[in-house]
């Protein structure tokens, strides 16, 4: 077999010419398959260092941008505008009729109505029964109670006499006072009574509104 001398590549190498053909072969298909390849790297190799250009536009691109989107949806979802008196502000408690003051301005209301007259249906000034005694009283501390001695005992929760304070209701079976201490009521009994301050009697209880 004849030997002569083939320049491969860059270096001249003397190899049998049919061993030659098969490595242009192989070389024609290296450069085809390279020609294949995806044309973009996305990252580099492993041990290769990016320049510091692409760092900051990786960052910025799968750090920066999402959180600007998401900073820009919360914004968006906010209202438009807060309350005034966010500064300082405080939750108002709901009044119930176990406030003091409360409870002294329906004593004091009560006290004013002694002798007024007995009025089936009542609700003053001239005259009073027994639910719209105290109805009006409590309004005078801001409460709202129909006109019903059984809705009023209702909306109480009873209360021992040990505990009582004066303004509590004083409830029974059809009739509501309101207590006023020491075992003591103020309620529009009857057309003989009228609005009267006496001493609880057998079957009435204190109760507690609110």
């Amino acid at each position: 077999m004849a030997v002569v001398p083939r320049e491969i590549g860059s270096d001249a190498s003397t190899v049998p010419g049919p061993v030659h053909a098969g490595l242009l072969h192989r070389r024609a298909n290296a450069e085809r398959a390279s020609r294949t390849l995806p044309r973009r790297i996305v990252g580099p190799a492993p041990g290769v260092r990016r320049p510091a250009a692409t760092v900051v536009r990786l960052v910025a691109r799968t750090v920066e941008r999402p959180v600007a989107r998401e900073a820009r949806t919360v914004r968006a979802r906010m209202p438009r505008s807060a309350p005034k008196n966010i500064r300082g502000a405080t939750e108002r408690r709901p009044q119930t009729a176990s406030d003091r003051g409360s409870l002294r301005a329906v004593v004091a209301f009560a006290k004013s109505q002694v002798g007024k007259r007995y009025v089936r249906g009542g609700e003053g000034p001239g005259g009073f029964d027994c639910s719209g005694f105290t109805k009006r009283a409590y309004a005078r501390a801001g409460y709202r109670l129909p006109h019903s001695s059984g809705a009023q005992a209702r909306r109480a929760r009873s209360v021992s006499r040990s505990v009582a304070r004066p303004g509590d209701l004083v409830v029974g079976r059809g009739h509501v006072g309101i207590y006023m201490g020491d075992g003591m009521m103020i309620d529009a009994g009857n057309r003989r009574t009228g609005v009267v301050y006496r001493k609880l009697y057998r079957g009435l209880s204190v109760a507690r509104l609110g």
